[in-house]
């Protein structure tokens, strides 16, 4: 019992420092100093070690000796094209995977998050991965969705500067319809597409961002 309370403590710190670090919160460079974090979270040291150890894992954090650890400086821009590269395949066949396990359930529950990002709330982001880890985890694939989900937070870390335009959110808004409407007509062809078009939406934002934040050439 006490091993089960550990993890989830672990769990619950790993995605509280996980989130601060993609809003932005916590920018790259930033020491995570266990007694701030300690104070911040209300959790204790053990399953904040813990945590740091995963997000290291993940490529957010890193834990330099005698340093401690740090956020993580983002992909460079040869590394997100490749990144992206990957997305695309991996989250495509995925979907296509998943198309065929989605139940009535599934598809209201995408329509739930759907009609709540459609009111653009702040945390847009956030219901952004659920909708797209609620489609992909139905594909029964959980070795693959674990390396989707590593994939996504590596590039996600660059926008951790950049807060979603109302404009961004309302475009990813008309592709997460479009990708509901293509699962519900089971169109494999058509899933691809909008899985497709929804990612690489994301990169363009990545590109604008980049843009700002070093003055060198654009990623196309």
């Amino acid at each position: 019992m006490a091993d089960t309370k550990s993890s989830m403590k672990s769990l619950k710190a790993y995605e509280k420092i996980r989130d601060m670090i993609l809003s932005g919160f916590k920018l790259p460079g930033t020491r995570l100093v266990l007694s701030e974090l300690e104070t911040e979270l209300g959790i204790g040291r053990g399953p904040i070690r813990e945590a740091l150890m995963r997000l290291d894992r993940s490529g957010l954090v890193k834990n330099i000796p005698y340093k401690g650890a740090i956020v993580a400086a983002p992909p460079t821009q040869k590394e997100v094209l490749h990144i992206f590269d990957l997305r695309v395949d991996l989250e495509c066949t995925l979907c296509v995977e998943a198309m065929e396990n989605l139940t009535e359930s599934h598809i209201n529950s995408l329509e739930e998050l759907h009609g709540k990002m459609e009111k653009l709330p702040p945390n847009h982001y956030q219901f952004d991965r659920q909708f797209h880890s609620l489609i992909y985890d139905a594909s029964n694939l959980p070795h693959l969705c674990n390396i989707a989900q590593a994939l996504t937070f590596s590039v996600e870390s660059v926008l951790n500067i950049y807060q979603r335009e109302k404009s961004h959110c309302i475009k990813f808004n008309t592709e997460h319809r479009a990708i509901i409407d293509a699962l519900k007509s089971k169109k494999p062809e058509q899933v691809k597409k909008m899985i497709e078009i929804n990612i690489k939406s994301g990169l363009e934002i990545i590109k604008d961002t980049y843009d700002r934040m070093v003055k060198g050439p654009n990623l196309s």
